[in-house]
């Protein structure tokens, strides 16, 4: 599993990100993350949420 620093989704603070890999959906599988700040909150989702959230 690869983990990465991004940036928290509700706070904007570090957090570090890991791969949850894929789900299946009724588009075809999509890939889910796990994301913890350094203040303690956690998200799981798809990759392509923390993405747009990101860049509000």
């Amino acid at each position: 599993m690869e983990t990465n620093l991004v940036d928290c989704p509700e706070c904007g603070l570090p957090a570090t990100r890991r791969e949850g890999g894929r789900l299946p959906s009724t588009g075809g599988p999509v890939e889910h993350v796990h994301v913890r700040c350094v203040i303690g909150h956690r998200f799981f989702g798809p990759s392509d949420m923390l993405h747009r959230r990101r860049h509000r």
